[in-house]
């Protein structure tokens, strides 16, 4: 291995660190308490060396918001795979999102607005929007298999989506008796009504 390429590869394994630091200060403090200072000590090195990789705490934290669209993107196409048949493989994605949320809470977070992170949505309108059209695309699946119109789809899928968002931060919250298995457990049945009523409406 040559002197640069050594030299991109410790780059790049500091810059990994600089995240893998503002993670694991967000799971214990909050995202409040991620700051630059807070993440240089953790990686053993001055507050300059942070900002040589990330122009400003914005600027890591939206990093870290596109890693987890990327995460929770993969999640969900895997789970639609796992099934031919649209109406489960939606069950399945469904399922996914909650897992997903509760496996990385510090991302999901900072991905939609929860603990104390935001960003303007244009920001990351393109990375929401690639697992809405997901979403989109198995739901008028399920809907032509019964012969339904698929009209406003987009429109159940924003339902769908408040459905599960709302159960993961009311659990994150601590204001679901029963935690993450219970928010799972009512998503599947949200859906599953959800899903039910579409077909017969």
């Amino acid at each position: 291995m040559g002197i640069e390429e050594r030299r991109r590869r410790q780059r790049r394994q500091l810059r990994d660190g600089i995240l893998a630091a503002a993670r694991e200060i967000a799971r214990a403090e909050g995202w409040p308490a991620v700051t630059i200072r807070k993440i240089a000590a953790l990686v053993e090195y001055s507050p300059p060396v942070v900002y040589e990789h990330f122009d400003s705490k914005e600027d890591l934290l939206l990093e870290l918001v596109r890693t987890g669209y990327a995460g929770q993107l993969g999640a969900i196409e895997k789970a639609r795979a796992s099934s031919d048949d649209p109406e489960q493989a939606l069950l399945e994605m469904s399922r996914a999102w909650c897992r997903f949320a509760f496996e990385a809470p510090d991302l999901y977070q900072a991905m939609y607005g929860l603990g104390g992170v935001s960003f303007p949505v244009a920001e990351l309108r393109k990375e929401g929007e690639k697992i809405a059209e997901a979403m989109a695309g198995t739901l008028a699946e399920a809907l032509a298999k019964y012969g339904k119109e698929e009209e406003g789809v987009w429109e159940k899928v924003t339902i769908a989506w408040g459905t599960l968002h709302g159960l993961v931060a009311l659990a994150m919250a601590g204001r679901l008796p029963g935690g993450e298995g219970e928010a799972e457990r009512l998503a599947e049945r949200a859906v599953r009504g959800h899903l039910r009523a579409w077909l017969d409406g």
